[in-house]
């Protein structure tokens, strides 16, 4: 089994890229206008749930 061993700023560094990732992901998904679906919603939902985990990550880092 290999370990690997992360510094925390290049784990600070991966919570901010996947945090942009869905930001970019939730531009796309997100419809402004028009009649939004289920899975839509549903894609919606789990994204900004998944930004405040993020978010949660990188404010418990020092």
């Amino acid at each position: 089994m290999i370990n690997q061993i992360q510094s925390s700023a290049s784990w600070s560094d991966t919570l901010k890229a996947r945090k942009k990732h869905l930001t970019a992901l939730l531009e796309i998904v997100d419809i402004k206008t028009g009649k939004t679906t289920t899975v839509q919603a549903l894609t919606i939902k789990l994204i900004k749930e998944e930004m405040s985990y993020v978010d949660s990550k990188l404010k418990g880092r020092p």
